[in-house]
């Protein structure tokens, strides 16, 4: 007479392999999770990046900070369960140069996760923090 079935050793076995495999691709998911909604900090900052030129090139002058009435979009601080809060500071604009630093900050972690840097009208460029695989700042 022979027992189907799978003994002790066999489903404790099973089971170890299970727990090292989900320890190993949990952190990778949560890495991919967060790669994924930095994309909402990028878009937004591109957005309030566009809008600070076009003041720039209507009104001569970038606004006071934080203000984001005077840009003519949405401010991103009033979105309910958002992700980020959005700031921006005016670095010093003189003549042709304009200054300013778009920053994206995730809501309830105090790293700086995705900042604008804009030293003049031709240039900028994006730079990461080090929890999203980039440069940090």
């Amino acid at each position: 007479m022979s027992k189907k079935g799978f003994t002790l050793l066999e489903l404790l076995i099973v089971i170890v392999i299970i727990g090292i495999l989900a320890s190993i691709a949990l952190p990778q998911y949560t890495s991919t999770i967060e790669k994924a909604r930095s994309g909402e900090a990028i878009i937004n900052v591109g957005a309030i990046r566009v809008a600070l030129d076009r003041h720039w090139y209507q009104n001569g002058t970038l606004p006071a900070n934080n203000n984001f009435l005077v840009l003519d979009i949405d401010d991103p601080n009033s979105i309910v369960n958002r992700l980020y809060t959005y700031s921006f500071t005016n670095d010093g604009t003189t003549g042709v140069t304009r200054k300013y630093t778009v920053t994206a900050t995730r809501v309830g972690s105090p790293a700086t996760w995705v900042k604008w840097f804009q030293s003049d009208n031709i240039t900028g460029k994006i730079t990461r923090s080090a929890n999203l695989g980039g440069p940090v700042s």
